[in-house]
């Protein structure tokens, strides 16, 4: 691959990346972000290892560019970072749907089994004194 494509590769992934950062950002709910951090990670992880390969972005940029040496080392850095708090980030979403979230619809879910019953007793209420005490016919 000619510098000019690879230059052009990394850019198209960057872009790609910052769609896919806005798409986080703009999550709706839980289940959505982490629908969205997953489709992140799956993006970010392997372009964060073609740049820290032998011969990836990085190493020419080291090798060539040696005054950008201190940047190229506070990057990969960031790439760890990153991870480990998308990471986090994941894990809180998750452990708030199974606790918190969870307790919550599941607490809907009783509130609404227990309107359901109310309303089938008034049901039965209703049809029992219109028809049998009231002598109505269906």
């Amino acid at each position: 691959m000619s510098t000019e494509q690879g230059r052009e590769q990394i850019l198209s992934q960057h872009r790609e990346i910052h769609g896919l950062a806005d798409r986080v950002k703009s999550a709706a709910d839980l289940v959505e972000l982490l629908h969205r951090l997953q489709e992140f990670r799956s993006a970010i992880v392997p372009h964060f290892t073609e740049e820290e390969a032998p011969d990836g972005f990085f190493e020419v940029v080291r090798d060539r560019a040696g005054r950008h040496r201190e940047t190229v080392s506070r990057l990969e850095a960031e790439h760890k970072v990153f991870l480990r708090d998308l990471d986090a980030l994941a894990e809180r979403a998750r452990t708030c749907l199974a606790g918190p979230v969870a307790a919550i619809l599941a607490e809907a879910g009783e509130l609404a089994r227990r309107l359901r019953d109310h309303e089938t007793r008034e049901n039965e209420l209703l049809l029992d004194a219109l028809y049998l005490d009231l002598g109505e016919e269906a």
